[in-house]
């Protein structure tokens, strides 16, 4: 048995861990079976045959990329400013600014970081080897040393260090780097380390009717019965995949001095462990705290309303199972010993990887 590489929330992860899949069982919370799953224009909801034959046809009730956009709301204090929950102290992340007007951050944009509108935005104050008044894309290519479409392909891991560095939550969810005209250069991204998605299994459609009705009488909106489109499903499961080989493997670490000495590279690769661990525990935090949402009730959509009925995990697609501790992840991530964050808190490990000290977060002015 090999070292225990890390550990975290009651979740102990060797140095071969490449993967870990949480699988989660859910139940409609009002006890009606009909649900309202995700659906797309000119198609509708997504159904599909199991090709294993076991589960008739399944149904997807929330995509990859809904889930996305889900696990990045639960790291935010606040949905309209991108505010970082307490436990997230001292983690980096970009605001944009116009003035005092807030307009985005790299915890709400779809593209997170590597954002166009953050991208060309500006610098307020010199940060590290940032400069004022600098665009931040201006400053990408300096740290990699290129120009819009040519970057030496020995400097494209830098961007790793870059993102870890800028806006962490980037590298879990994934990132690619694209300005017409000022970075064009094919390479710069981090796939996404994090999937999810719900799917109902041994799926199929209930059209239930509902009434539009005019009370002024207008005429304007008429008056119409329409069907909408619903499921029933067997079994709803939500189903997550954490790439741990990935996130371990970044080259995530500070940047080396010069004439480092064998002291300075200990330190610098110590601190890139605990970055690593960093992203680790990050992931496993946002599966832990969307499934704790879940065990007291949580509406997906109008008609979505699910709650957790079981959560296990795995570290091989064909081992064995155990309970996923979310409670204990979140107890733990929070912990504080004499109003300082405890040894393996979030706040510990976040303290722990070396991380700039002001960009919590780095303001830019927005259209700069």
């Amino acid at each position: 048995m090999s070292e225990l590489a890390f550990s975290f929330g009651g979740i102990s992860l060797s140095a071969e861990t490449k993967r870990l899949y949480v699988t989660a069982e859910l139940v409609a919370s009002n006890g009606d079976p009909r649900i309202q799953p995700t659906g797309f224009p000119d198609i509708g909801p997504v159904f599909y045959p199991d090709p294993s034959g076991k589960h008739g046809q399944i149904c997807l009730i929330e995509s990859e990329a809904s889930m996305a956009n889900r696990l990045e709301e639960v790291c935010v204090d606040d949905k309209y400013t991108g505010t970082l929950r307490s436990e997230f102290a001292g983690l980096p992340y970009i605001r944009a600014m116009k003035g005092e007007q807030f307009m985005t951050a790299s915890t709400l944009d779809g593209h997170r970081f590597a954002s166009e509108y953050i991208m060309k935005a500006k610098l307020r104050e010199d940060n590290g080897d940032a400069k004022k008044d600098e665009k931040l894309v201006d400053y990408v290519k300096r740290v990699l040393e290129g120009s819009a479409d040519n970057i030496p392909a020995a400097n494209v891991p830098r961007i790793f260090r870059l993102a870890m560095e800028l806006d962490p939550l980037s590298l879990i969810h994934g990132f690619q780097i694209s300005l017409k005209g000022e970075l064009t250069f094919v390479g710069l991204r981090s796939p996404r380390a994090l999937t999810a998605s719900i799917v109902g299994l041994n799926a199929g459609p209930v059209g239930v009717p509902g009434v539009r009705i005019d009370p002024i009488g207008t005429g304007d909106a008429g008056q119409a019965i329409f069907r909408k489109e619903r499921i029933v499903a067997q079994k709803i499961q939500a189903n997550f995949a954490i790439d741990v080989g990935l996130l371990t493997g970044l080259a995530v670490g500070p940047k080396p001095a010069e004439d480092e000495t064998d002291e300075q590279k200990n330190q610098r690769e110590l601190s890139e462990k605990s970055r690593r661990n960093l992203l680790v525990a990050l992931a496993l935090w946002k599966v832990a705290r969307f499934l704790k949402d879940l065990s007291e009730g949580h509406r997906l959509r109008t008609e979505c309303d699910l709650v957790l009925e079981s959560a296990k995990y795995k570290t091989k697609w064909k081992g064995d199972s155990q309970d996923f501790p979310f409670d204990q992840i979140i107890t733990d991530s929070e912990k504080e010993n004499e109003d300082k964050p405890a040894e393996g808190s979030l706040r510990d490990m976040i303290d722990n990887s070396a991380l700039p000290q002001d960009r919590f977060p780095l303001t830019l002015e927005f259209g700069g």
